[in-house]
Formats: C-alpha cells, structure tokens, sequence
C-alpha cells in the first residue's frame, strides 16, 4: 500500500475562497503550479477570482464567483454524488473523485469535506484570522523560543460585543484548523503564532513549508543602462532610470508600515550618510497592489503622501501603465499595480541598490525572496518570516543578504545607508549568497516536493469517513460495554436489596 501510494499520481483540488491580488492567493497558485510540474492533476476551487489579476501560468479551472466557503464545499460534494446534467445544485457534474484536498485561509469547510467527500485534508496556515482579527499584540520570546500574545490595551481595550461574537468564531477556528489531516504553515514564526493562538495544535504545531518563487523567472539576461528596452504597454519606460534607486514594494495597507522606508530614505537624502553626489541622485520607488475600493488602500496612500509633504520629498504616482511619466527629478515614485514587467524590470537594474521590506511580525514575505533572486541585497525588520529568509551581514558575512533592523528610521537609515554603500566587489558578493540562498530553500522545486509529501502523507493515513466510523464504532462499544456493565451492577445491587 505504501509503494502504491508514493508512486501514484494524484488528483488534488485546492479550495481558496478568494483568489484576489495578495501573498496567500500568489503562494495558492505557485503550489498548485508545481504540483501540476510534478504530474499531479491540480484543480483548483474559489468562490471569487479576478482574471486580470490572476497568474498567467494557471491552467486550470476556477468555479463561481459568489460562492463562499461552506457552501462551496456542499456544491462540490453534491457534484460529485449526484449525476449529470448539472443545475445550480451540481454545477460541476459529473466531479470525480479526488484524492486529497489542499485548503488554506479558511478552515471551517474542512471537517465538511472530510465527511462529506471521504477525502483527506491538508490545511496550509498562513496566519489565524483570530489575530486577523484586530486588538493583538505579539511579541516573539526569542528565550522559550516561542510568542507571546497578548491584547493591546487588555481586554478593557476590546469592547464586550466583540468579544462575546469572536469567542465561538475564534474557537471554530481551532477546533476545525486541529481536524485536518495534516497542518502545515508558511514559516517557523507562523507555526509558533498557530501554537501560541490555538494551544490543542501546540502539542503538534504545523510543520513548514516555505513559499516560494520560480527562480528562472528571475533571472536577468542583460543589463540595462539607463532607460531599458520595454515593449509597448508594459510600462517599464515609465519607471526605470539611470539614477540609484531603492525599491519598497508591498501593497497599499497601513499594516506594512511604508512610511517608515520614506523615513529613512528622506534621513540619506538629507545628507552625511552616503556621499553627496549619491544622496541628491537617490530615488524611492515604492509599488504594490492598490484598490480604489478598499478604504485602506486609499487611506494608506493619502497617509504616504502626507509623510513625503512633511519630509519635503516630492513624488509622482503612476496609476497604469499608459500613465504620463514621471519628472526626471522626483524623489518618490508611487506604482499602483505595477506590472510584471515594472516589477521586474526595477529588481533587475544595476542602479537598483537595495530593497526596504518594511512590514512587523509578517507571516513569511515573499518580496525579500523576489528581491534576493535578483541579487539584491534586502533591508527588513527584525521580527517574522524575514527573519528565516534574510541572512544578516552581522550575523554570517560570508553568506549574508542583507540587514534585519528593528522598525525605526534610527536603525533603518544606517543600515540602509550601508547597503547604498556597498562596494562593487561586495555587491557581487552579496548578490551571489542571495541567489544560492534562494534556488536552495525557496524554488518552485522545492515547494513542489515538500507539498507532495505533505499530500501523500494525508493519503496515507486513510479515508476520514473510515476513521470517523471506526471512532463511532470504538465510542459505541465503549457505551454498549458500560451499559452492559451498569446493568449487571444494577441486577446484583437489586438481588441483594431482595435478600
């Protein structure tokens, strides 16, 4: 049975509720990718996805539009166990079978597809919509090796009605998270959140594994001299430059903390810290997804642009890729929703000096890996997942990537004006460690094979509906048997009551 199972291709479907523009939905199809690179039949399920925004290496099918989560899950169990034709009941009849599940985000649909379908579920952590949620403050204990949590201002901060509607969500969470079959996360930090937050995971916390990046989509194969050769549209004309440049790319939340990249960066071009010429040709490119209908969005870009008012620094937002150009001059360039091609067109110009990643206690990051495909060396916090991808200077100098900082533009402009002045020879140096680092933890192999694993491992454990009757059965022996017993105490006490 063993052999059977490690050599078998699998059908695995992904259930995602929301295929939308951030890390979680960008980790959901890379993986689904390699599995499919590895052979495996990948079909992935959402309840609402944007095809403009959607990876073009995708081939795969996306069903419905509204549809959430628990529902979506009936929808899929009834397509599977009632025949064609399809109606709004069953849209996808005839659905086979499949041989595992993979669900993140989202736990509660799990115990419904264990039961329901017969199929075993990994459930892939990013991080507990419990501390999602709002109100938590975590602080790594580097000591125990694990987190503390605890609620910012008390529980005196967190109103009575918030409370009294989270408990019973926060503890489905748990309750439904601990029913998968197997539980990874996206970082060791993750794993420790997922303890600390839900103590019944911390006697087993999820293993790791790491998102990653496809490597040779990385990989520059000239070197651009001022403005680079762009095609028509893409917009790489409008933001690519001559001038040394720093990029900050994240999206447009106020959690990410951009504000403190403009911090820094206005503290080097003030001066003292890198040699003049350099410091008054410095420019910030700060990217990332944007939507004009989320008030965070917008408020976090009305936030940025009042720090580079307060700080003197002028700026230009490009809103698409066919928006007008930027002065020559500008100190801060915005991009909302850069393209593939802006992205990857700034990470690899050699005036491209460094990478600012600027979120706290982030779940993994996946920029910093884009950065360091690149050879770029990466600026970032000194909390979460950054902490497992960047190797810092001070820590190992042969293999360093860059400098892990606490959040404050006193230790962030330092450090950052140590990577502007880096010498060529270091450069090269800096760039070579940060590629190795990447094709050795990070690749799309890599993910492929441990989510295999991680699949064939849940196969093997058996059909969920086997177990479950199989505890039924226990449980129901268990009260058969003390039944029986109660009732020959019973006969025995009431024989001798007779006496």
């Amino acid at each position: 049975m063993a052999d059977i199972v490690a050599s078998k291709k699998l059908r695995i479907g992904f259930i995602h509720p929301d295929l939308g523009i951030g890390g979680a939905e960008r980790l959901v199809v890379d993986a689904a990718v390699a599995l499919q690179q590895l052979g495996h039949e990948v079909v992935m399920f959402t309840s609402r996805h944007d095809p403009a925004s959607l990876h073009p290496r995708l081939p795969m099918t996306i069903v419905f539009s509204i549809l959430r989560n628990i529902l979506l899950t009936f929808l899929l169990w009834f397509s599977q166990v009632l025949p064609s034709p399809a109606t709004p009941l069953n849209p996808l009849s005839p659905l086979g079978r499949f041989d595992v599940f993979i669900v993140d985000q989202q736990s509660v649909c799990v115990p419904f597809i264990r039961l329901l379908t017969g199929t075993p579920v990994v459930f892939y952590c990013h991080f507990p919509d419990k501390l999602l949620s709002g109100g938590w403050g975590i602080t790594e204990d580097s000591a125990a090796g694990g987190v503390d949590l605890s609620r910012l201002g008390g529980q005196k901060g967190v109103s009575l009605l918030k409370r009294a509607y989270r408990w019973p969500i926060d503890k489905l969470e748990e309750v439904t998270t601990g029913q998968s079959d197997v539980i990874l996360a996206n970082s060791k930090f993750s794993s420790r959140v997922y303890s600390a937050a839900f103590p019944s995971l911390a006697k087993n916390p999820p293993r790791v594994v790491y998102p990653c990046i496809d490597v040779d989509a990385y990989q520059g194969t000239t070197a651009r001299k001022g403005k680079a050769k762009a095609k028509a549209g893409d917009g790489v004309d409008l933001v690519v430059s001559g001038r040394p440049t720093v990029v900050s790319f994240n999206r447009f939340e106020a959690k990410k903390n951009v504000a403190l990249a403009i911090e820094s960066f206005a503290r080097i071009k003030d001066g003292g810290l890198v040699p003049a010429d350099v410091a008054r040709a410095l420019r910030l490119v700060i990217g990332g997804g944007y939507d004009d209908s989320m008030d965070d969005n917008v408020d976090t870009l009305e936030a940025n642009k009042a720090v580079c008012d307060k700080l003197g620094l002028t700026y230009h937002i490009l809103t698409s890729p066919t928006a007008a150009a930027p002065a020559e001059d500008v100190d801060v360039l915005f991009i909302l929703n850069f393209t593939t091609e802006q992205r990857s067109a700034l990470l690899l110009s050699p005036h491209t000096l460094a990478l600012l990643y600027t979120p706290t206690n982030e779940h993994f990051g996946i920029v910093p890996i884009e950065a360091m495909a690149c050879g770029l060396p990466v600026l970032a916090c000194n909390t979460g997942g950054p902490t497992e991808t960047v190797v810092d200077f001070e820590d190992d100098t042969g293999n360093g990537t860059g400098f892990l900082r606490s959040p404050t533009a006193d230790e962030w402009a330092p450090a950052l004006a140590s990577l502007i002045n880096v010498s060529d020879q270091q450069r090269a140096k800096v760039a070579e460690a940060a590629k190795k680092r990447v094709r050795d933890h990070f690749s799309s192999k890599t993910l492929g094979r441990e989510l295999e694993v991680a699949c064939r491992d849940a196969v093997r454990l058996g059909e969920p509906q086997q177990s479950m009757g199989d505890k039924l059965i226990k449980y129901s022996l268990t009260l058969i048997m003390l039944s029986l017993g109660g009732l020959v105490l019973a006969a025995k006490l009431g024989s001798k009551g007779g006496q």
